[in-house]
């Protein structure tokens, strides 16, 4: 049984600030937020403006919070729809490892599961038209990070669109999804491709797809059929353990019916086959190829529809070999998590060349100018750990991360001519203001790459500090091969006492550090809103606009134990003079 404790003065005050932000959907120029911009130009001539922000309201419609990656499509002369995820759980994250209880400072969770917000925009302005949810709360989702609309370039026959379940821990089927029990029957795993029909509005699992820690699903083009790239965005860098797949199928019908194979990246080299075997500032190659991998591990799931075990393939019991180390641990019991994903893990560790082992593999990108469109740049978000970490004196290095490139046979998906680093963070200390801190989100342009930040710990900042930076949206220009930043996340509004349309801070905290907040989604919107236009996401961590505590009767001491909470967020019009591509694959 669930005890709620809150002050109606909270509730009051949100109900005020949704109804100040509710917008006037017969205006044609639609909505924009009265919530200052969230992300500020840094490089000449860029410039930024506020869209909607959490808590806004359109009609009935409310943009929720933790809002993530983002696809866009034409809807006709005047409008454009955009599709942005909020990567929200009712699970808390972070939770304590046992014995400490959960507590409201060290648990919290939001109010609802992952959604995709469907918006409408107008041509002329940006501004919200209509609001909608294409993927709702209620259908027990976790996580969604970001996503891609597949079109006809990419050999599908009717535009599909790909989310992501980010994250390990497993849930209920249906009903509340948490607190549940790892195994239960009535439970599953998340970490699951979710693909939606736009043309039909149906959304399904494609399990075949791969039961990992999703953050993105890319379509790449020139195959004649669907050929779709994804991350392992694994959290534990020791031993590295983050793959990449490759999902291919015969149509888009496949696809939705999962008749598709999945396929896991294999280095030719014995020598080099994970992330600390390119040490820093390694400029050297290796060639690869995709294996097969068997359909029951690709799906994660028994014939009769339960979660894949270790002993269902008679594979050892998951096991950590030090506290700290190796597979992922419920945070409830301590106990390494069995499941659909360890199983496919372990499956490619016990290949006779096993799978390549990356650190967090977030987000990809194809490569944008013509004919190139075989090469995919892979943000590995690295761990953030400064050089020389004892013990191992290697294996943990990983400072800023990396940007992988990996160019594909063109005419055959599963051999891979070349993977380097393209971008190498790790050859420089943590806090380093010109290399990037922990990649995270990439978009491409025929220019070069455009490249989010979501800063770890070790990234983050007091104001006074030498080098003091927000998260960053970072430019690397393919013609000088030079690195930037374009634009950064303004953090001004952390602990805001209120304004008229702007929601004070509740989450009684001090302000976070410089780095708390992340530029997350980022998509060139040229075709649609003008030249050099692009949407991004702001995810303001330490901003909550509602807040709501709360206790369970699963976890002792009794007494208010995690929090549920509303992070604020933006969606934000970028313009970047000279950049982007004016031309769309729509359908």
């Amino acid at each position: 049984m669930k005890r709620l404790l809150f002050a109606a003065a909270v509730v009051a005050a949100s109900l005020v600030v949704a109804a100040a932000a509710t917008a006037d959907n017969d205006k044609k120029d639609g909505f924009k937020t009265p919530v200052p911009k969230m992300l500020i130009g840094v490089a000449p001539g860029v410039t930024t403006e506020a869209i909607i922000s959490v808590g806004d309201m359109v009609g009935g419609y409310r943009f929720e919070s933790i809002p993530d990656g983002i696809s866009l499509r034409r809807h006709d002369n005047n409008r454009v729809e955009a599709f942005v995820n909020h990567e929200t759980s009712l699970v808390p994250f972070p939770f304590p490892m046992p014995p400490t209880p959960p507590t409201e400072a060290t648990s919290q969770n939001d109010f609802e599961n992952a959604q995709v917000s469907q918006l409408t925009l107008s041509s002329a302005t940006a501004g919200v038209v209509q609001g909608s949810l294409m993927i709702t709360s209620a259908e027990n989702y976790q996580r969604f990070c970001s996503n891609f609309l597949a079109t006809k370039a990419a050999g599908f026959n009717r535009p599909i669109f790909f989310t992501n379940e980010e994250g390990i821990d497993w849930v209920k089927r249906s009903g509340t999804a948490w607190p549940t029990t790892v195994g239960a029957a009535d439970s599953r795993q998340i970490g699951t491709v979710v693909a939606h029909d736009v043309h039909s509005g149906e959304s399904r699992p494609i399990w075949g797809m791969g039961r990992h820690n999703h953050e993105n699903s890319l379509a790449v083009q020139g195959y004649g059929h669907p050929v779709v790239l994804s991350g392992d965005d694994s959290f534990v860098n020791d031993p590295a353990q983050s793959q990449v797949y490759s999902y291919i199928a015969d149509s888009a019908n496949d696809v939705m019916n999962d008749r598709g194979d999945l396929w896991a990246f294999v280095s030719d080299n014995p020598a080099k086959d994970d992330y600390f075997d390119f040490a820093p500032g390694d400029t050297t190659s290796i060639t690869g190829h995709f294996v097969k991998v068997p359909k029951d591990i690709a799906t994660g799931r028994n014939p009769d529809g339960t979660e894949m075990m270790a002993a269902d393939k008679g594979y050892p019991q998951p096991v950590s070999p030090a506290p700290g180390l190796g597979w992922q641990r419920d945070a409830v019991t301590g106990v390494p998590i069995d499941g659909p994903q360890w199983v496919l893990e372990h499956w490619g560790d016990i290949q006779p060349q096993p799978a390549f082992q990356f650190v967090r593999i977030e987000d990809m990108a194809y490569d944008k100018r013509p004919g190139m469109e075989n090469v995919v740049y892979l943000a590995d978000s690295g761990r953030g750990t400064r050089p020389n970490v004892t013990p191992p004196p290697n294996q943990a290095r990983s400072t800023n991360g990396r940007i992988w490139k990996m160019v594909l046979d063109k005419n055959d998906p599963t051999q891979v001519l070349s993977l380097s680093i393209f971008i190498e963070g790790d050859d420089q200390p943590v806090k380093t203001p010109t290399e990037i801190h922990q990649p995270d989100n990439l978009e491409s342009t025929p220019q070069g790459l455009l490249i989010t930040e979501d800063p770890g710990s070790s990234q983050q900042f007091t104001p006074t500090e030498a080098n003091a930076t927000t998260a960053r949206l970072m430019r690397y220009t393919f013609a000088t091969n030079a690195l930037d930043v374009a634009a950064r996340v303004d953090q001004s509004l952390d602990e805001n006492p209120g304004a008229p349309g702007v929601p004070s801070d509740k989450d009684l905290a001090a302000a976070g550090l410089w780095g708390a907040w992340e530029s997350s989604g980022i998509v060139d919107a040229s075709a649609y809103f003008g030249p050099g236009a692009f949407l991004a996401t702001v995810q303001a961590h330490t901003y909550w606009i509602e807040k709501l505590l709360s206790s369970d009767d699963n976890f002792l001491p009794a007494g208010p134990d995690y929090t549920h909470k509303r992070e604020a967020g933006q969606l934000v019009l970028l313009r970047i003079p000279g950049w982007g591509s004016n031309t769309s694959d729509d359908e």
